[in-house]
């Protein structure tokens, strides 16, 4: 009987199909049905026979059913695959694995989840298809468009799918895969063999199987991975947890590097306009009318435009005005302070840079309120400092009631085309990546550098595809550390130190090790 509760939602689905016509809440449920007494194969045709009626009911009645916005199509998703998929993975069938994998890669309105890659490279590799000496997988190539039917080579293919498409996976998928490697390679001699068991020669199968090394063990699911220090060996499989050195990136295990994946031009052009929508939808949040954003858009692209007409040397840093004139002044004089974005300016001016600062509006006055709940008035010296800043064109003042953060985010993917296309006279363009050992000392990296301490939690930027976050953030955050000045006053040796908030991109990558 408690089995026969789990079946109602099921023959409900099929009560609505039989009186009304079938959709994707409906299918799902019978899928899930089938699916769960193990009968896939019937799913998989409920299913099929399904798209084929969305397809010709869109071709029939085009825009009738929805009213031409889409609206009332109906979109087969993650959900009315899963559980075939699922079944699949979990009895070790994994050709129709792959074959349920490729179908839901070309149905629209299906969009992968990491754990959904992770069930499918766990299959494969618990079920010993990712072993060089594993056989080939029937119609993995020929019907489904692999590149590799078995092996290394299919790892890396299903890999590359889910690094396009996920940024980082779960530590309990971790674990997964993990498992499944260890049940997978458990035919692979431990490290410390020296032979074969029995005498037995390791060449007997072509030496591709007794050749691999595995030290994966099987560990309990719900504990944490283990950290992995040793070295691996010659042609040792690994899939375990470590921690990489945070100034190199290097992989203590398998001497793997981790890269810093740089923003291409199209990624750059992308975080570009989407910063121009963000400040428009942040605005009309902010002032609470429909229809003002566009004055805050107009002003960020008016910033955009003026970076990409004004000619002479490209600026190669922009200062978080805000963020430098505020560090560490949360003591009883502390204040907004402007010899500390001039100690900034002229360090990087020694040091081979072009620094832009650039400040809130209300910041360009001789009289604000300041983020310490008082009115501050700046001294003679900093009004000297302010405007010398403004005459050399050194400093942009961002217009009132816009977020200065879209400012310098945006300063720093410009191209700055009428600077940085130089003649050859003029000398190389300035923003072209400095290596570490650039003769003139200058800190290496992405140009423009951005020097700022925000940790960039603000809900705002989260609107940002998360990959193009990271990598801008990974590509051009530079943070600093100095001693605060007290007024115009600073210690005797001060010195401002800047380190990369990342050496390396911190997503899923695939590196030859040389191995």
């Amino acid at each position: 009987r408690a089995r026969d509760r789990f079946r109602i939602p099921g023959q409900v689905a099929t009560y609505h199909d039989l009186a009304s016509r079938p959709t994707e809440s409906s299918i799902s449920l019978r899928i899930k049905g089938l699916a769960d007494k193990g009968d896939a194969r019937t799913a998989e045709e409920y299913l099929e026979s399904f798209k084929r009626s969305i397809a010709e009911r869109d071709a029939g009645q085009g825009d009738e059913d929805d009213g031409g916005d889409g609206s009332g199509r109906e979109v087969v998703r993650l959900r009315t695959y899963l559980p075939i998929l699922k079944h699949y993975c979990d009895t070790g069938d994994a050709p129709s694995a792959l074959s349920t994998y490729r179908s839901m890669q070309s149905t629209d309105g299906v969009i992968f989840e990491p754990e959904t890659y992770v069930m499918v490279l766990a299959c494969l590799a618990q079920n010993g298809h990712l072993r060089e000496d594993s056989e080939p997988l029937e119609g993995a190539m020929t019907r489904l468009g692999f590149e590799s039917a078995c092996g290394p080579g299919l790892f890396d293919e299903v890999c590359r799918e889910m690094a396009d498409d996920c940024l980082e996976i779960t530590s309990a998928s971790a674990r997964r895969l993990s498992n499944a490697f260890a049940r997978g390679f458990a035919g692979g001699r431990p490290r410390g063999d020296e032979g074969a068991e029995d005498g037995e020669d390791d060449d007997d199968d072509g030496g591709s199987r007794s050749a691999v090394v595995s030290n994966i063990e099987e560990a309990n699911p719900l504990r944490d991975m283990p950290l992995s220090r040793h070295s691996a060996g010659p042609n040792e499989v690994v899939a375990c947890r470590v921690n990489l050195d945070r100034s190199t990136g290097v992989c203590p295990v398998t001497s793997a590097v981790q890269r810093l994946i740089l923003l291409g031009p199209d990624e750059r052009s992308r975080l570009h306009d989407d910063l121009l929508d963000l400040s428009a939808e942040q605005f009309e949040a902010f002032s609470r009318e429909d229809g003002k954003g566009r004055y805050a858009r107009d002003e960020l692209r008016s910033f955009s435009d003026w970076l990409a007409r004004r000619t002479g040397r490209p600026f190669t840093a922009i200062i978080d005005g805000a963020n430098v004139g505020y560090y560490m002044q949360s003591f009883d004089k502390g204040r907004f302070n402007y010899h500390q974005i001039n100690y900034m300016v002229e360090t990087l001016i020694d040091r081979g840079e072009n620094p832009l600062v650039v400040v809130p509006g209300k910041y360009g006055r001789e009289r604000f309120h300041s983020s310490h709940g008082q009115v501050q008035r700046l001294d003679r010296e900093e009004v000297a400092i302010m405007n010398r800043l403004a005459e050399e064109g050194r400093m942009y003042r961002v217009p009132p009631r816009c977020l200065d953060d879209f400012y310098w985010m945006l300063a720093s993917v410009s191209d700055q085309s009428s600077s940085s296309s130089r003649g050859p006279e003029d000398g190389p363009s300035d923003l072209s990546f400095v290596p570490g050992d650039d003769p003139r000392g200058r800190f290496p990296g992405t140009r423009p550098m951005l020097v700022t301490n925000d940790q960039m939690r603000d809900h705002k930027l989260e609107l940002l595809e998360p990959r193009l976050f990271r990598r801008w953030y990974g590509c051009h955050i530079v943070n600093y550390s100095f001693t605060a000045f007290v007024l115009g006053e600073s210690v005797a040796g001060n010195e401002i130190v800047f380190s990369q908030a990342d050496c390396f991109s911190r997503e899923i990558q695939g590196n030859d090790t040389g191995g």
